[in-house]
């Protein structure tokens, strides 16, 4: 055994932007998974600062008992096992880390982490999937990559989940039982209930697997509708086109919850914010940071169904608004009108990369909400669109980082941010933007 493949003994000093704990040795940063911050830990590398084997010694302060007992093979909750203080610390402490890593000085004003009013019942969509061995019949959640023990069928047979709405949590031992009883023919079951307490209105979203089709799964997915009593379901095929619509498909209260000639209606097949308590909290902050007025011109991409828009609309701006989803397009324009925004709004199915870089030059504001997976070439989007300021909404630190970035890079300098705990008990970070204008 060489030098560096000598037991290290280290304390894990926090988390990356995924989720997975950090340590330092001879100046090198080391990931390694199933830790926490402030766990102490003996770690042995090789010379390529690969991990070989690590095991607790300590255990962190802010380590607590998981209260979940399906926690570890879900994975769901990846942060379970951190008490609520040390996960809203740590949070803060990854955007302030990503922040420094920034390609120029920023002086940020940064804002205290906003956590959830609630860390359970939070999360009004749930998927399911079935189980791809007919040997192993069961249905759930899908097991976790980082779960080192073989789990039957890929799937967690989970009877009660803590982060999903009563609505939907009552649902999941009947749709258990439904899905492991009909032919195995679908990758996904998507559930989405309504922000309003006291519902128990339940829509669904059916996503079938290759080769398989509406017509010859359509008596099986009939009886799952009626064992799990819901409202409506969409079926589509493996592309994720919608071939079939059973019933109403809308559920209320998920999308700008606070602007006036709501409800608005969100349905199963597409993104909306994931928690029924931070989501006005998260709405009324991209107000703040717009500045919305009447006349202000507004270019806005990603807008789903019309979160943001309608709120920016309710305020007097006209936006410019763009989202890929036929669903969420089709539905954001029934929104549009039912608040009666249709004058100051208009709503186009399209890439919102490719389709913003046609608008006219110079909007007041450029809004993003992207994926995961950031926003590609928004360098030249800039040096098309010129706009004022830019307020981005971020779901993923690292496409903050590339695409701050490239804002900067643009002429631009990132004046304030602020984190919102969207997801709780998982590393997941929501982290809204404000760019604006270099001073010539």
């Amino acid at each position: 055994m060489n030098e560096k493949n000598k037991k290290n003994i280290v304390d894990v000093e926090g988390l990356t932007s995924n989720g997975q704990a950090f340590v330092s040795i001879d100046n090198t940063k080391v990931r390694v998974a199933g830790f926490l911050p402030g766990d102490k830990i003996e770690l042995v590398i090789d010379d390529n600062f690969n991990v070989l084997d690590a095991s607790l010694i300590e255990p962190s302060p802010d380590r607590v008992k998981p209260d979940c007992f399906f926690h570890g093979p879900c994975g769901g909750c990846d942060l379970l096992e951190l008490s609520e203080k040390g996960r809203k610390k740590e949070k803060q402490l990854m955007i302030e880390r990503a922040i420094a890593r920034l390609p120029q000085n920023q002086n940020v004003f940064l804002q205290p982490f906003h956590p959830s009013r609630e860390i359970i019942r939070y999360l009004p969509r749930v998927r399911l999937h079935q189980s791809r061995s007919y040997e192993e019949r069961e249905s759930g959640f899908l097991a976790s990559e980082n779960w080192p023990a073989p789990v039957p069928g890929g799937v967690v047979p989970v009877t009660a989940c803590a982060l999903i709405t009563q609505p939907l949590n009552r649902r999941l031992v009947a749709a258990r039982k439904i899905l492991n009883q009909i032919p195995i023919m679908l990758e996904s079951l998507t559930l989405m209930s309504s922000s309003a307490h006291n519902s128990d209105r339940v829509t669904g979203h059916a996503v079938l697997m290759k080769g398989k089709t509406a017509r010859n799964c359509f008596n099986d997915l009939i009886k799952v509708m009626r064992s799990l009593n819901l409202k409506g379901l969409s079926i589509a095929t493996s592309d994720g086109k919608v071939k079939e619509v059973i019933g109403p498909l809308n559920v209320t209260g998920l999308v700008a919850p606070e602007v006036d000639g709501g409800p608005y209606d969100a349905e199963p097949s597409f993104f909306v914010q994931g928690n029924v308590f931070q989501n006005p909290v998260l709405v009324r902050k991209i107000v703040e940071l717009c500045k919305p007025e009447p006349g202000m011109r507004i270019i806005e991409g990603f807008a789903g169904a019309g979160n943001f828009t309608l709120a920016l609309a309710a305020k007097g701006a006209r936006v410019e608004a763009f989202e890929s989803h036929p669903g969420a397009v089709r539905t954001g324009q029934r929104n549009i009108i039912r608040g009666g925004f249709a004058e100051r709004v208009k709503l186009t199915e399209g890439d919102a990369i490719k389709e913003m870089i046609k608008c006219q030059a110079l909007p007041d504001v450029l809004l993003l909400d992207p994926p995961r997976t950031g926003t590609p070439g928004i360098g030249r989007t800039l040096a098309k669109l010129l706009p004022q300021k830019i307020v981005c909404v971020f779901c993923d630190l690292e496409a903050f980082e590339k695409d701050a970035a490239a804002i900067i890079k643009s002429g631009y300098r990132l004046s304030e941010a602020a984190g919102f705990d969207l997801y709780p008990r998982t590393h997941h970070v929501e982290l809204v933007c404000l760019f604006e204008k270099n001073q010539a």
